[in-house]
């Protein structure tokens, strides 16, 4: 997640919480309401579903003085402090993803032996490692989108530049060589943030600022840093400052951009577009200035959900001010879901996450019950699937399956074929070898309740 300087983010929870206007059947509820205690304030981060059931995230710890944590919590609402961090081993994180073998790589914005930040690495009991200390130089300055495994294995990530330094992305090998593989200029873009790797293999990243009409950029290059293409964002109704990409079933990718939609200037509120490379933009949706009430300041690259509705977030607007849930189709039908009530939650500025149960789950960095953020949920009704550690694999290796049920399973097929063998390790975590002759498409799993389906399809690697 690429933090927003000058404000913070959220997300929600489990039961039904009084307060902001819903679509009929939407149910938003507090998870965690956090207290400042044990360097719990100011959750900033989209969370991410571990191997064993529990979910997982970061405290800023920003805008409570504190030097933030790594952190674990249940769908019950209990939480555990995995790692406090500390200025030599970085301040700030800013989320975390799980990787393959099993332990949660994330970057600290700040702090580090050079107070540049630091990628690093913590395993599900707590143990923490600093994997590379930034300095500034040619290998960047202030880390702040959580990087991501790569289908090659390597971990690929953006440093922001801060105010002085060109922004760069790195990749880092499970060896342990940490090597830069672009260093921007001002005409492919100022700011980078998040970043994601299409189906076609290739790197997509936003850059919030610069370009040549100094509104923001995308730019795809391969894994090995070469530039392959490049979009400038006009402002005014073709938005300004993106946030970042996610790919859609359909191939397309979406995104929002924070600023632009005004058809006056590129001061507007946001718009939500979809980007086809190697260079066309269209604008599906435009936050209207003089009706915050639907919203404002799209704040979460959205994600698509198992109902096929791409979902986010905006920082502001809605009936209290403090943000809002949308929904948005691949063709652009819109739809606000709720508006957050203080007592719930205020500007959330993450990724939803949609777990393997079906429920959302986010953040809110700050208001909340006790005024120092919640995690919270948004239930849709929709039901229980399966999902990857990497999306991608060979045959005769093995694909790493998280969801829920699997005690008991009787059978694992990848597009119709079944797998070579699987290894249930507990009920929320499979492992299962890509059977001779697997093409890309969806995984099913059979337990004893019934089949669970992929969100997305396993895509079969040469």
């Amino acid at each position: 997640m690429t933090r927003i300087s000058w404000f913070v983010p959220v997300f929600l929870g489990l039961s039904l919480v009084a307060g902001g206007p819903r679509a009929t059947g939407q149910t938003v509820a507090d998870v965690v309401s956090f207290t400042g205690a044990n360097n719990l304030a100011d959750p900033g981060m989209t969370p991410v579903q571990g191997r064993v059931g529990k979910l997982y995230g970061t405290i800023t710890g920003m805008f409570n003085a504190t030097s933030g944590s790594v952190f674990d919590f249940t769908a019950a609402g209990s939480t555990k402090v995995l790692y406090s961090l500390t200025g030599s081993a970085g301040v700030y994180p800013t989320g975390v993803i799980l990787g393959s073998d099993g332990n949660f790589y994330g970057v600290a914005s700040s702090g580090g032996s050079l107070n540049g930040g630091v990628l690093f690495k913590v395993t599900p009991s707590g143990t923490y490692a600093v994997l590379h200390n930034f300095t500034g130089g040619t290998d960047g300055l202030e880390p702040e989108a959580t990087p991501i495994e790569g289908s090659d294995g390597n971990f690929y990530g953006t440093t922001n530049g801060g105010c002085c330094h060109s922004s760069t992305i790195y990749k880092y090998t499970r060896a342990g060589a940490f090597t830069t593989i672009y260093t921007y200029d001002n005409t492919h873009g100022i700011n980078a943030g998040d970043l994601m790797q299409g189906s076609d293999g290739n790197l997509y990243v936003a850059a919030s600022s610069g370009g040549t009409n100094n509104n923001g950029t995308i730019v795809q290059l391969s894994t090995a840093g070469k530039l392959l293409s490049y979009y400038a964002f006009p402002g005014g109704p073709g938005g300004s400052f993106p946030l970042g990409l996610v790919q859609a079933s359909n191939g397309n990718y979406y995104g929002v951009t924070f600023q632009g939609g005004q058809k006056e200037n590129s001061a507007g509120i946001g718009t939500i577009f979809r980007y086809t490379p190697p260079a066309n933009v269209t604008v599906l949706y435009i936050y209207n200035p003089l009706s915050t009430n639907g919203g404002g300041y799209p704040s979460g690259i959205p994600i698509q959900a198992t109902d096929g509705y791409l979902y986010g977030v905006t920082l502001a607007g809605g009936t209290y001010g403090n943000g809002t849930v949308y929904r948005i189709s691949t063709t652009g039908k819109y739809q606000q879901l709720y508006s957050f009530p203080t007592t719930v939650g205020r500007e959330p500025t993450a990724n939803l996450l949609q777990a393997t149960s079906g429920l959302f789950y986010g953040s809110a960095q700050s208001g909340g019950p006790n005024g120092y953020g919640a995690i919270f949920s948004l239930n849709m009704g929709l039901g229980p699937f399966i999902t990857f550690v990497q999306a991608t694999g060979k045959i005769g290796k093995a694909a790493q399956i998280l969801g829920q049920g699997f005690t008991g399973t009787t059978s694992i097929t990848f597009n119709g074929l079944p797998a070579s063998s699987f290894t249930v390790v507990n009920d929320t975590y499979i492992t299962a070898v890509v059977p001779t002759g697997a093409t890309t498409g969806p995984v099913v799993v059979t337990t004893p309740t019934g089949s669970l389906t992929s969100h997305v399809n396993f895509r079969i690697l040469k």
